[in-house]
């Protein structure tokens, strides 16, 4: 059988076949991945888009919504820092506001009463309607749009009343002190950001400040507000206004003496500081050197520093009253005990005690008005350390008086068993002791009122800014009995011979003003020693009959004389001299008297056309008498007198303007608001262009006032 013969094969082609064929199958699998991931891809975008539609065509609306909805925020509506006022209502600290004014034109309502509030805005700002009306129609943002960016109060006020839908008004707030440097020390002064740093900005930072409001808004993705939110708005709570114990005439007068009394003495600085001795109500407080709330930052520190209450000092013979005190308490002396002074000095406790002049033989009464430093170191020993130390103590020396003012010390009063043996002579003069102005008026206040201790304040009342109801009102109240009654009786004769003749301040008399006082003088302490340098001082009060007024006055380093009675004395003269006429009831006691003696005064104060009980203030602090009735303290006066200079026992009658309708007043060089004030009172409508101090008023001063007024202003 024949075989049949099968072809050889080549086994490398076998190994060729063998390793094709996973290849080829690889290469049919990567291929088909790619056409899915093709058609994926292809595939994606229409489906992206498919869903974009579904969403613009279901879900469109609500995601805008929710969109809006995030671009929600909440502003914050700045509330207006209280004012503060004298104590007969004259706005010491007061706010200059400034306003944005935007608009929503898309909110219902606003088309209605455009052209009116385009008109109205045109009225406040010297600018056409066409310009409103343009900038609305031309606006980038269909819900946004500014039209004013620094509108003043009275103007923001009247755009208020008009009560228009869609308006945006955002405000911002600067403190302005309307007097410069009066009462600054008092005042202090805010931050950029309206927070109280010092003074009574300070302490009553949290009354003062208010409760800001809020209003929500929207913004657009760059953060800019575009819109109001519907919704509650929340209206700031602005802050309590502020009625101080001080009188601005007063203060002003003071401030006035005392740079005088300081520069005419060479003296580093002068402080000096009145109080009501019978309720402690601060009459005014100065300091020199002296400086400007508005510009707070360009001054030292030095400038800005209250030593009436923040200085430690040694009193020098001022400080006699605790020891006359505790020698009359005690028993230990007599008003007509006398002491032998010999030639001048005396050593006690191994230090040489001197006085002025050699006065030999002295009664204790003639010891205080010639301050005499022997006498009183021998009462002082008489007395001994405790008795003493308890006078100090009961009159509030050693202890912070408790004022309502920021900063206060309260001195150094070391207790008797931390004494040398010198200590007790040397505090009779008021040397070892260290005190604040501020205590020194408030123990002679207790000399005044028959020694009883009060404590200083200087705020009287906190008031709503809106409807002025009293919100919180002081109750003085004495701290303590110092001493008794008698004793402060037996001693006011002492203190006004003071100021005789024969005293140490002769230089402190008023004529047909019954005045007492002490003087000190006190070499400064440097480096554990004391230098040949002083500290003199006056403390002083009027009238003596029943006092009114204790005022004293310290001044640092003067270098043109350094007695207390040479340069501290005549500050207080002249101080009293001029407050006269700020006491109606000093004033009427002393001007008929005849023991005054008459002198000119110089220019009568031009008053006709102003408010009734401003003219009488203006001219009561000249020193004239004036009779006027205040039951009409907004009614334009007139001066029933002609001549140029009067006498200061003359009386000056201000009356009812002639004019049933009165007169218009001059307000040119008036701040805006206090402009506005008077014109209110007088039921005029006033409208005003510009901010600051008003140039010029569209009826003249002296016409017959009118029923509405223009009023142009500018900044100082």
């Amino acid at each position: 059988m024949r075989r049949l013969a099968l072809p050889t094969l080549d086994p490398s082609l076998l190994t060729l076949h063998l390793f094709t064929r996973p290849v080829i199958a690889a290469r049919d699998s990567i291929l088909t991945r790619l056409y899915v991931v093709f058609v994926v891809l292809l595939a994606l975008p229409i489906l992206v888009v498919g869903k974009l539609v579904q969403i613009h065509m279901s879900e469109g609306e609500e995601l805008r919504a929710q969109g809006e909805r995030q671009s929600e925020s909440v502003i914050e509506l700045a509330a207006q820092r209280g004012a503060i006022l004298d104590r007969r209502g004259r706005a010491l600290v007061v706010n200059t506001a400034r306003y944005e004014v935007a608009a929503d034109p898309t909110v219902a309502g606003f088309e209605a009463r455009a052209s009116e509030l385009y008109t109205l805005l045109g009225r406040l700002t010297g600018t056409s309607a066409e310009y409103y009306r343009t900038r609305v129609a031309d606006r980038s943002s269909r819900q946004y749009v500014v039209l004013v960016r620094d509108l003043d109060e009275a103007a923001k006020e009247a755009l208020d009343a008009g009560d228009f839908r869609g308006l945006i008004v955002s405000g911002s707030y600067r403190r302005r002190y309307n007097y410069g440097t009066r009462a600054a020390h008092v005042l202090g002064h805010v931050t950029r950001d309206l927070d109280g740093v010092a003074g009574l900005e300070m302490t009553l930072d949290d009354a003062l400040q208010g409760t800001p409001g809020r209003q929500a808004v929207q913004r657009d993705r760059r953060g800019v507000v575009r819109a109001v939110v519907g919704g509650t708005r929340v209206e700031p709570q602005h802050g309590d206004n502020v009625v101080l114990t001080i009188d601005l005439v007063r203060q002003a007068i003071l401030e006035e003496e005392l740079a005088r009394g300081v520069a005419e003495a060479g003296a580093a600085w002068g402080t000096a500081v009145a109080l009501d001795p019978h309720s402690g109500a601060i009459l005014a407080m100065a300091n020199v050197p002296t400086y400007d709330p508005n510009r707070a930052g360009a001054y030292s520190d030095a400038a800005r520093r209250n030593h009436a209450v923040v200085d430690r000092i040694e009193p020098g013979s001022t400080f006699k009253l605790v020891t006359a005190i505790a020698a009359l308490e005690s028993g230990a002396v007599a008003p007509d005990d006398v002491f032998d002074t010999g030639e001048g000095w005396r050593v006690f406790h191994g230090r040489t005690v001197q006085d002025a002049h050699g006065y030999g033989r002295i009664t204790f009464a003639q010891a205080i008005a010639k301050s005499s430093n022997i006498a009183m170191a021998e009462a002082a020993e008489r007395v001994g350390a405790g008795p003493l130390y308890q006078a100090a103590r009961d009159l509030g020396f050693g202890q912070p008086t408790f004022v309502d003012m920021p900063g206060e010390v309260a001195g150094s009063l070391r207790k008797p068993e931390d004494w040398s043996g010198a200590t007790l002579t040397s505090m009779s003069r008021g040397y070892g002791v260290e005190v604040t102005p501020l205590q020194l008026a408030v123990a002679y206040s207790a000399l005044a009122n028959g020694g009883l201790l009060v404590r200083p304040y200087v705020v009287d009342q906190r008031r709503d800014p809106t409807t002025g109801r009293v919100l919180w009102a002081v109750q003085p109240d004495s701290v303590r009995r110092a001493f008794r009654e008698d004793t402060a009786r037996r001693l006011m004769p002492f203190f006004e011979d003071v100021v005789s003749p024969e005293g140490t301040a002769p230089l402190a008399r008023v004529a047909g003003l019954r005045v007492a006082g002490k003087t000190g003088t006190a070499q400064r302490a440097v480096g554990g020693g004391y230098s040949r340098t002083y500290r003199s001082s006056f403390v002083g009060m009027f009238p003596v009959e029943n006092p009114e007024v204790v005022l004293a006055i310290v001044l640092d380093n003067p270098t043109n004389g350094y007695g207390g009675g040479t340069v501290a004395a005549p500050i207080f003269g002249a101080t009293a001299r001029r407050w006269i006429g700020t006491f109606p009831t000093i004033a009427e006691r002393v001007a008929p008297s005849g023991t005054i003696a008459a002198r000119t005064v110089g220019r009568v104060p031009r008053v006709d056309g102003m408010p009734g009980t401003l003219a009488a203030q203006l001219v009561r602090a000249e020193g004239f008498r004036v009779r006027y009735d205040d039951d009409l303290p907004w009614q334009p006066v007139s001066m029933r007198d002609d001549r140029d200079s009067l006498d200061l026992h003359d009386t000056l009658r201000l009356d009812e303007a002639e004019d049933a309708a009165a007169r218009m007043p001059d307000l040119r060089g008036r701040s805006v608001r206090q402009a506005v004030a008077w014109l209110r009172m007088l039921g005029v409508d006033t409208r005003v262009q510009g901010h600051g101090t008003v140039r010029v008023q569209s009826v003249a001063a002296g016409r017959p006032l009118p029923t509405s007024v223009s009023l142009t202003a500018r900044a100082r």
